[in-house]
């Protein structure tokens, strides 16, 4: 892939303007009114048209299919970018799930404008196939009503109405649209954007974007960034060049390289789990989580080979040491959440080391496990990698930037009741890992119950002695005690050990609940259940509620002071309560 930004100047820029029809569009352009953003945005583009330097930029892509399929082949690439909004298909494999991504082209273009030129995989003997299409919104035009949208192409009808079809042309026909592909080899797309601009930022020079050197070597850090992982893999290439009119070779050129800022990611996603955990600066640990649901998937129906029945899948996470020096160097102590389509989806916070270490981590679900060293636990499932890839794949919001139990691609897509709790406390459970596994080499001892739950249990807010002395209205406060909780394994749950302490100067009844969530990156986390209270005083003048197992409800009157409690707290199904954290409630 290759950003070409390009200053088109003199003969380049009237030669672009007569190839798009500008004599033809500028009239349209102008004639849209009003105060909305698309008219305002117009405007400028108008404006930028006319000045002595256009800012244009060019994507190009090669070793892909191209724009396949007919003019009206719903399924085709063509008309999935072209002409469809809000479409990407259900086959396997695709990097997105909602058609959304095309979107920002158009808006980069303060002609809303964007033109396509593509080499079709089978199809290259036809030569390039060139079209365009304006966001023009509907307007009046010599007294003519016209409908939204103007389109590049080759004039014809379909029923009745005015069309534009693609225009298979040479690539010297292109070259005026600064689209001939020169220099690609192999099928592929290029689409430029006229009139470029960064509508986003403020450090903006006349020319609507950054300094052009600089807009270069973002776009390829940009892409190191959050496609190391495809590059890495031999999948990907990135570079950027900024080219001038009347110069005949690049002002300036960038390349996307794994080295330096992600380098200590990659170490992390090829280390083969040995059960040794990373201690000093430059180690590298695995391990995988095994285990992991994966839902049945119901639909689509008419797909019987993409449906399966409830599965187990892997995932592994990796992690390497940092040097202190580094702690401050942009996504340390983060966790690469990665799957196949080789795009880091975010890096996620991570759990700041008992020792202040900092280190890279990653999480690889799906294909990416085909890129990862061998281990046991992959034997035992080689073939879910692509069952797994679409549960993630659809688990994505359409930011793709986490992995919801709650996107609506997934629930009707997946029989998703009973594991979605695993999914949502995803990244809580990794963070455990990192922490306790393979970033320590301390072995709890069987009695060390308290200092875990100091990790796993987020307390609510609690009255400190002199606050609650200045209690006037009856309070009921509910204190847990880290000290006289621990963790049972054979139950699976913890026994969390408190008290019921009565606050205030009046003699007013007082209520409180008590109640424990997941702790959760957005939203609320899933509630956990509580059994076997046991109340070690007396209970007179306390009444309890546990009609719901998920939340108690305790009331007491004038005669109640204090009460210690004990009880069994235990996770939602599919939630391993050893690694994700909870949170106290009301």
């Amino acid at each position: 892939m290759c950003f070409d930004l390009i200053l088109l100047r003199g003969e380049e820029r009237l030669a672009f303007l007569s190839a798009i029809d500008w004599e033809g569009l500028r009239p349209h352009l102008a004639a849209v009114r009003g105060a909305g953003g698309a008219a305002l945005t117009l405007r400028a583009g108008l404006a930028a048209m006319e000045a002595e330097t256009l800012v244009c930029l060019r994507i190009s892509d090669s070793g892909t299919s191209g724009l396949s399929g007919d003019d009206w082949d719903e399924e085709g690439n063509f008309r999935r970018l072209c002409v469809q909004n809000f479409s990407t298909g259900e086959e396997t494999g695709r990097g997105g799930s909602f058609g959304l991504g095309k979107a920002v082209s158009w808006m980069h273009s303060r002609l809303l404008t964007v033109l396509f030129s593509s080499s079709v995989q089978g199809m290259e003997e036809r030569g390039l196939r060139v079209f365009g299409r304006s966001e023009l919104p509907a307007h009046e035009f010599n007294g003519e009503n016209l409908l939204d949208g103007a389109y590049l192409g080759v004039a014809a009808e379909r029923d009745g109405i005015r069309v534009a079809l693609s225009d298979w042309r040479v690539a010297e026909a292109a070259r005026p649209l600064q689209l001939e592909r020169a220099g690609l080899k192999g099928s592929g797309t290029s689409l430029l954007i006229p009139a470029f601009h960064e509508p986003d930022r403020e450090d903006v020079g006349i020319l609507g974007i950054r300094d052009p050197e600089e807009l270069c070597r973002d776009l390829t850090d940009a892409a190191a960034k959050w496609f190391w992982p495809a590059i890495s893999w031999g999948r990907l290439t990135v570079s950027s060049r900024l080219l001038v009119s009347g110069e005949s070779t690049a002002r300036y050129e960038s390349r996307a390289e794994v080295k330096g800022l992600w380098a200590p990611f990659l170490a992390a996603s090829r280390v083969e789990p040995d059960g040794r955990p990373a201690l000093v600066p430059g180690d590298s640990a695995a391990i995988d989580i095994t285990g992991f649901p994966l839902p049945a998937r119901i639909q689509p129906e008419d797909r019987p080979e993409l449906l399966h029945k409830h599965q187990q899948t892997v995932i592994r996470v990796g992690v390497t040491r940092v040097s202190p020096s580094e702690a401050c160097l942009p996504c340390r102590s983060t966790i690469a959440m990665i799957r196949g389509a080789g795009m880091v989806v975010d890096y996620a916070e991570g759990l700041r080391l008992h020792d202040g270490g900092s280190y890279c981590a990653v999480a690889l679900v799906g294909s990416a496990l085909h890129h990862t060293p061998a281990s046991e636990a992959l034997e035992i499932v080689p073939g879910l990698a692509t069952d797994a890839e679409e549960y993630f794949r659809a688990a994505e919001p359409v930011t793709h930037d986490d992995w919801l139990p709650t996107t609506r691609r997934l629930r009707e897509s997946y029989d998703w009741r009973g594991s979605s709790g695993r999914l949502k406390g995803l990244r809580g459970e990794i963070r455990q890992l990192l922490q306790r596994q393979l970033l320590s080499d301390d072995e709890p001892a069987p009695d060390a119950g308290p200092e875990l739950l100091m990790q796993m249990l987020s307390l609510g807010e609690a009255a400190s002695p002199v606050a609650a002395a200045r209690v006037v209205n009856s309070r009921l406060e509910v204190r847990i005690d880290r000290e006289g909780s621990r963790f049972d394994p054979e139950r699976g749950g913890w026994f969390v050990q408190g008290e019921l302490v009565r606050h205030g100067r009046t003699d007013g009844p007082a209520t409180s609940g008590l109640s424990f969530r997941s702790i959760a990156d957005s939203g609320q986390g899933e509630s956990w259940r509580i059994s076997g209270l046991e109340i070690h005083g007396s209970s007179k003048n306390l009444s309890m509620d546990d009609g719901d197992g998920r939340r108690f409800v305790f009331s007491v009157d004038s005669g109640f002071s204090a009460v210690p409690f004990r009880c069994l707290v235990s996770p939602p199904a599919g939630v391993d309560p050893a690694l994700t954290g909870f949170r106290q409630g009301g």
